[in-house]
């Protein structure tokens, strides 16, 4: 049986579920059986329904979505924010800003667009090692909690940059001007 043929399958399956058939004897299911809640059979017609579109399409199927706002965030959602108690790199820190929005309606805020505006504002700086740029801090950015460290990773050992919560506090009370410089650098290119 090809993928296809399986999803088709399935698709079959779901649909019957979703009208109270069992799909295996083709009978009614009991009244009080889960198939026969209001949300639960919407859900499963809705899956069938797109697992319909993917056999129709022979397998290529795109979803939607809607155009996504730009990244902003109220005070009350920053008051969320989950300060580590460590040092934690500058992915992890957005992963939590991230987290306090709306992702499907709103672009995330971008590693990069934080660490081009720490290198802005003096607190990161450029170095080239081993060929390569790398970020480390200033003494400003040491001053406020930047600091690096040595990890072992997947491909040996390597300096990594990390922000102590002092650092993290930093950032998330200068969002509002990172996302200022973010969407003018957009704006410039």
């Amino acid at each position: 049986m090809t993928e296809l043929e399986i999803i088709a399958h399935a698709q079959a399956y779901l649909e019957k579920l979703a009208k109270g058939i069992n799909p295996l004897t083709g009978e009614e299911v009991g009244e009080n059986d889960v198939v026969n809640n209001v949300r639960i059979s919407r859900c499963l017609f809705y899956t069938a329904d797109l697992l319909k579109k993917i056999v129709d399409n022979k397998g290529r199927f795109k979803v939607e979505m809607p155009d996504r706002k730009p990244f902003a965030i109220t005070p009350e959602q920053l008051a969320r924010f989950e300060y580590a108690e460590y040092g934690i790199s500058i992915t992890e820190l957005t992963k939590r800003i991230n987290a306090l929005i709306d992702t499907a309606q709103m672009n995330e805020l971008k590693s990069k667009a934080v660490l081009e505006w720490l290198v802005e504002a003096g607190l990161l700086t450029n170095v080239i090692v081993n060929n390569k740029t790398r970020r480390r801090p200033s003494p400003q950015g040491e001053s406020i909690g930047i600091f690096t460290e040595e990890r072992s990773g997947q491909y040996g050992t390597y300096e990594g940059v990390f922000y102590s919560p002092k650092a993290q506090r930093f950032i998330v009370d200068n969002i509002g001007a990172i996302v200022a410089f973010s969407n003018r650098e957009k704006n410039q290119a």
